[in-house]
């Protein structure tokens, strides 16, 4: 497999950064300038306080300790469920006072100088650092003493440490190493690993005595390499990626099981196609077999397997087939992990399964028989938080409200009976479920009500609220909530739903021009159901609304969180329905809102969403008028991408030349701006050179940005100058 992540996510790492960019447009209000507040919107994240609650949570499961405060004035709670209290752990004054006499002066801020700290050995004292020196904290007494730090151990990447934490093993030159924390020697376990032909450590697990690892092999020999040339040089430097083009070869994994004292390898036996996917599940808890599952190459059909570690021979328990596709992308870069929950024993687990239309939970035994269904309705479940056994509950997450996307926390019996709905507030829900099981904290807003954190008994019983988001300094910039909004696709009857956004000084009674912030890909949704935007794509809309556009956003038919059919309208036609549903739902909010200016109509999308926002351009030309396609990808591209959703190539000719958009280069008819960054190694930037190739030569003027070194994810000067350019050529081409 590839490399890809989520394309969605190019400017999710740089959600705080500030975004210094001129303009010359827009009027002041007070003393914030538009430009301000268009810059204060990329940080929205850090406008909105005290949005969440990181628990830590005590050995015993139930109570835990968690930062609070503001950042310069932080307060450490400590909350007890049993007794449901939230207390200052710490004593402010006494602490900042002893913390005086040992610095030589006083810490810094006004609150706690720390965010997090260790219990030493469950006694009254605990070991902070500041100013990156270590000091233990008697709280008793206050006395501070400060801690020689020791010669720490290398922490190396991708180490994995036994259940006892005893050993460790890691990758080095391609080729498994182990080592021992009693002794600073490490030692190869392996000597066949070489370049594409490697061991590697994500995904593998010691088996539960220790004495076994199982391990991951990637042959990538065959795959296509991707060549990236450094242009900043006069000597042009190329270096070569693996990248699994659509219909190319894929990687090969190899599992194996290796004794770690005799280094004995045993091949796990995964089946005769090696073109599939393999996700490494670990051990069951008696040593006795080892669990995997694995996927064809279309995503049609999964397979849960166990092995044994001595023999490598394997089984099939379970096989879930569907006509389209069993799982995407989302399941091959995340949500696998969410597909199988083994119970305590080893001899019974839960599995997700959309084989009845909808993801629902259903109980087997370690040999393949259906024990019983554990939920049943129209609507999907989207993971299981904890199956707990001895109090005989199934916490689970589920969009099973009226409000189709509202993520809710339930609960379910061992039997399938006394399914309950655990969270109360309206809008999307965020858990966390002590260790216990006894308590969880539920995090929650709406688009038009900030975030709130509740702690609740297992139950659903509210016992207290922990936080509320403070909002005061979103407000001082003049913050008004988005607008949600329901909307049909293009056949007329399935609902939309999606998100908009107006400048602070919005007059109904003007024109305004319209921009729609596209992503389209099949396998997740970027509407924000909750106060916080969730994604760069809700939160630049927000912010290019401030500056005199309304803007919107909207999950067509394809994407995820609803029925299998919902998904399967796009299948084998990637291209032929998403643009259609966005041009519906553009006409419908505009025909209700006479402010939205229809002959000024502009389009962005990043990866993607730069296709589609390329393929909006030239299949709604008259709809669209100025487009922006930002690393735009390709049906050629990332096999794991495209062939859940449309197949291979020699099996679905038609559906690759329909949806290629160098053969519509000719419908062009309004501005259209290229983004890519020369090092991108998800979108290649052989993309948008095809592209450009075929505008050239239909004749076709267009503009291109290009950010020499910039991968996938563009950061830093390059970020600011590719987010000024954004803006400007809207501002220029369709205000």
């Amino acid at each position: 497999m590839t490399n890809y992540r989520f394309s969605i996510s190019v400017l999710l790492t740089s959600l705080l950064t500030i975004i210094s960019i001129a303009s010359a447009y827009g009027q002041a209000s007070g003393s914030i300038t538009d430009e301000n507040r268009y810059e204060n919107y990329l940080k929205f994240y850090t406008l909105v306080r005290g949005a969440n609650v990181r628990p830590h949570w005590y050995p015993d499961g139930n109570h835990f300790w968690f930062a609070g405060g503001t950042a310069d004035s932080t307060v450490i709670y400590e909350v007890d469920p049993q007794r449901n209290t939230k207390t200052e752990l710490f004593n402010t004054r006494r602490l900042r006072a002893a913390l005086k006499q040992v610095l030589g002066h006083a810490p810094p801020n006004k609150g706690i100088p720390f965010i997090d700290f260790d219990v030493v050995n469950g006694t009254d004292t605990v070991q902070f650092r500041v100013e990156s020196k270590a000091f233990r904290l008697n709280l008793k007494d206050y006395t501070i003493t400060p801690v020689k730090a020791s010669p720490e151990a290398v922490i190396r990447e991708s180490q994995l440490f036994s259940p006892d934490r005893q050993q460790f093993i890691f990758v080095r030159d391609n080729n498994l190493w182990f080592g021992s924390t009693a002794k600073p020697e490490t030692a190869p376990l392996t000597d066949d690993g070489i370049k594409d032909h490697s061991w590697n450590t994500p995904g593998s697990a010691w088996s539960p005595d220790g004495a076994m690892l199982f391990v991951k092999k990637s042959d990538d020999r065959k795959v296509h390499h991707l060549p990236v040339i450094n242009y900043s040089k006069p000597a042009e430097e190329v270096e070569w990626n693996i990248y699994a083009k659509t219909g190319g070869a894929l990687e090969i994994t190899e599992l194996f099981v290796v004794d770690v004292k005799t280094k004995r390898q045993v091949k796990i036996d995964a089946g005769k196609d090696t073109a599939q996917y393999i996700f490494p599940l670990g051990w069951r808890p008696d040593n006795s077999e080892v669990l995997f599952m694995r996927m064809t190459r279309q995503g049609n059909k999964l397979e849960l397997l166990a092995a044994d570690p001595h023999t490598g021979k394997s089984r099939v328990i379970v096989t879930e087939q569907q006509k389209t596709f069993a799982c995407g992308l989302d399941f091959i870069t995340e949500k696998w992990k969410r597909q199988f929950t083994l119970l305590r024993g080893g001899n019974t687990f839960i599995w997700l399964s959309e084989r009845d239309g909808w993801k629902q939970l259903y109980l087997y035994d370690m040999g393949g028989k259906l024990i019983r269904r554990l939920t049943t309705g129209t609507f999907p479940v989207t993971g299981v938080i904890k199956a707990d056994e001895k109090a005989g509950w199934i916490y689970f997450t589920a969009n099973a409200e009226t409000d189709l996307y509202a993520t809710n926390l339930y609960r379910v019996s061992f039997d399938g009976k006394q399914f309950k709905k655990l969270t109360a507030a309206s809008g999307s829900h965020d858990i966390q479920l002590s260790p216990s099981g006894k308590y969880f904290l539920d995090t929650h807003s709406s688009p038009n009500r900030p975030p709130s954190v509740e702690l609740r008994s297992a139950d659903g019983r509210l016992l207290q609220v922990l936080r509320k988001a403070d909002t005061s300094q979103l407000n001082r910039i003049g913050f008004h909530a988005p607008e949600s909004f329901i909307v049909k696709a293009d056949d007329g009857s399935t609902d939309l739903y999606g998100i908009l956004y107006k400048p602070f000084d919005f007059d109904p009674n003007k024109k305004y021009p319209v921009i729609e912030f596209i992503y389209g890909g099949p396998f997740m949704t970027i509407v924000p159901h909750g106060f916080m935007p969730g994604t760069s794509l809700a939160i630049q809309a927000q912010a290019m609304a401030q500056l005199g556009y309304i803007t919107f956003l909207v999950d067509g038919r394809g994407t995820t969180e609803r029925s299998k059919a919902f998904q399967d309208a796009v299948y084998g036609n990637i291209g032929k329905y998403e643009i259609p549903d966005h041009v519906a739902a553009l006409k419908q909010l505009a025909a209700k809102r006479s402010f939205m200016d229809l002959t000024r109509v502009g389009i962005y999308g990043h990866s993607w969403g730069g296709y589609f926002a390329l393929r909006a351009m030239l299949t709604a030309p008259d709809v669209y008028q100025v487009g922006i396609a930002s690393a735009p990808g390709d049906l050629t591209e990332g096999a794991e991408i495209n062939e859940p959703y449309i197949g291979l190539p020699q099996d679905n000719q038609a559906g690759y030349k329909f949806g290629t958009n160098t053969n519509l280069a000719g419908n062009l008819k309004g501005k259209l701006l290229f983004i890519h960054g020369t090092s991108d190694t998800n979108a290649p930037l052989s993309t948008t050179i095809r592209m450009v190739d075929a505008l050239i030569k239909a004749g076709k003027l267009y503009d291109l940005l290009l950010l020499p070194g910039q991968t996938h994810f563009f950061e830093g000067v390059s970020e600011n100058y590719a987010n000024d350019a954004i803006r400007r050529y809207f501002d220029k081409n369709l205000k």
